[in-house]
């Protein structure tokens, strides 16, 4: 009965120091991503020692905000602002770093003729500034394009872009939809 009562307390006391450890580390685990989190990092993306992140700086009328590029050279510790002037882009806007110097931000993915078919924006120095990427596109009866997604190089090594426009369907009758590739050959300014 004794030898029982004592493998009883044994098992308890393991038990115990299991939950213990446990706890211990769900917390430090809990602390380090609460204290490393921040509800403005947008994006980031490493790149051998260099770490790169779109940042929050505020919120701005019209369902917009202010965004800027900021860099780190030793692991995430500091960071340093690289943007010269904030970046004004909806609220909805998606971000990528291609490479450590080229950076594209998808502010609108619906951009429109009036608004020259801005909407997204590219860097081309590291995220120090960025303008809007132009759109070569005639066709009059397409007033909207739609980014569907970021620049990727294709099978030609060309840098591409692919849109989704609504025109008339090839039969005559009615609408449909149909993906366009653009292509750059200045990293991202033009599209053609």
């Amino acid at each position: 009965m004794k030898k029982q009562n004592t493998i009883i307390v044994i098992i308890i006391i393991l038990a115990l120091i299991i939950d213990i450890v446990i706890v211990y580390k769900f917390q430090s685990n809990h602390k380090n991503k609460v204290d490393k989190q921040d509800e403005n990092e947008l994006y980031s993306e490493k790149f051998d020692h260099t770490i790169l992140k779109f940042q929050r700086y505020d919120y701005t009328l019209g369902q917009n905000m202010i965004v800027g590029v900021e860099k780190s050279t030793d692991g995430g510790k500091t960071f340093s602002i690289i943007t010269q002037d904030g970046v004004v882009v909806s609220n909805k806007a998606r971000f990528d770093f291609f490479d450590e110097n080229v950076a594209f931000i998808i502010s609108r993915e619906l951009i429109d003729r009036n608004n020259n078919f801005s909407g997204l924006k590219v860097s081309q120095d590291g995220g120090k500034t960025f303008v809007d990427a132009k759109f070569s596109y005639d066709n009059d009866r397409v007033d909207i394009l739609h980014i569907d997604n970021f620049p990727y190089y294709n099978d030609k090594k060309k840098l591409s872009l692919e849109c989704t426009i609504y025109d008339i369907a090839p039969d005559g009758n009615g609408y449909t939809d149909y993906i366009i590739t653009f292509v750059s050959e200045d990293n991202g300014l033009t599209w053609k």
